[in-house]
């Protein structure tokens, strides 16, 4: 070893660092946003704190919350999906097929599946066959809108039949909104299987470094197309329960469901270069986004410059963490 690496060895050893318990973590970071937005709201807008708009503002965002899970997952292996909003629009179409029928199993099965197949397809493509997962999603996004247009000749579908499924948009589940109870017994179950199970360790390090994950023993090619199945899986629910809250199953509905998904993932702290993320932040930027919106709606904001400003506070909590990930290199 040189003596000039020596030297900027000896130096980075040497730099002063922060005791531990003053290092605060990213989720920490994104929950004290989550609070100071809330007693803004709360100085702003009179009764915002109120039982009333929580619940408004958790039913705005589990839907999309519950498939930002399932794309949490997917970036964190490495990979992406971008074909989140056609396989909720095309799992919705292929259960409305079956309202004649009145079965809520049939309709509920059938919505499901259809998630689970085509993440099937996009994990053999991408984790087997080899193509970039950014390729495969991109098609299959617009293959699956296609597919639920011509399914349902472009018509609306109304699922009043079928009081299952409209249970999932406007019922309850232990005192809460069926919605809302989802959205946090789907993200307990995720945190489960990301920090306590053995996937998870095998999931961040495929993301990490996939030839290295298949050097130890890591099934890398299984852990990607596990996770676009449930990724599938979980655009499907999230596509049944705002279905389902409408009491609407539209072909033409979930225009931009991908990148609200994927901005949600990226402000969780999911690094688009896979090996990081949490279902916690992804939890916390989906209530972060939620608030956002929620009190600019209350201000007589227009649509517009909401987005203006949601971009601007997704800014503002991911280029932190983004500059200190480049430090650290």
């Amino acid at each position: 070893m040189g003596l000039a690496e020596q030297s900027t060895i000896q130096r980075v050893e040497n730099r002063p660092r922060l005791p531990d318990r003053l290092v605060v973590g990213p989720d920490a970071i994104r929950a004290a946003v989550l609070i100071v937005l809330l007693a803004a709201g709360a100085l702003l807008t009179p009764g915002y704190l109120s039982l009333e708009n929580f619940r408004i503002l958790l039913m705005s965002v589990a839907a999309v919350g519950i498939v930002a899970y399932g794309m949490t997952l997917v970036v964190i292996s490495g990979e992406i999906d971008l074909a989140v909003a056609g396989t909720a629009v095309l799992s919705a179409i292929v259960g409305a097929t079956l309202l004649d029928t009145g079965s809520p199993v049939l309709v509920i099965g059938a919505t499901l599946v259809t998630g689970l197949a085509i993440g099937l397809v996009n994990g053999v493509l991408t984790a087997f066959v080899g193509i970039p997962s950014l390729i495969v999603t991109l098609a299959m996004l617009g293959i699956s809108r296609a597919v639920a247009n011509i399914i349902s000749r472009g018509q609306a579908s109304y699922p009043d039949s079928v009081a299952a499924y409209l249970w999932f948009g406007n019922g309850k589940l232990l005192g809460l909104p069926t919605p809302i109870a989802l959205l946090l017994s789907i993200g307990a179950l995720m945190v489960v299987l990301t920090r306590f199970t053995t996937f998870g360790p095998a999931l961040y390090a495929t993301g990490g470094n996939t030839k290295a994950a298949v050097l130890s023993g890591i099934r890398a090619r299984s852990v990607k197309l596990s996770v676009f199945m449930i990724c599938g899986v979980l655009a499907a629910t999230g596509g049944m329960i705002e279905s389902a809250r409408l009491s609407y199953i539209n072909p033409a509905a979930f225009a931009g469901l991908e990148l609200e998904a994927l901005a949600i993932t990226v402000l969780g702290g999911a690094a688009l270069a896979g090996g990081s993320g949490s279902i916690l932040g992804t939890l916390l930027a989906a209530l972060i986004i939620g608030v956002v919106n929620n009190l600019l709606n209350q201000l007589g904001v227009s649509l517009y410059t909401q987005r203006v400003v949601t971009a601007l506070v997704i800014l503002a909590v991911v280029l932190p963490g983004y500059k200190r990930r480049q430090i650290a290199k």
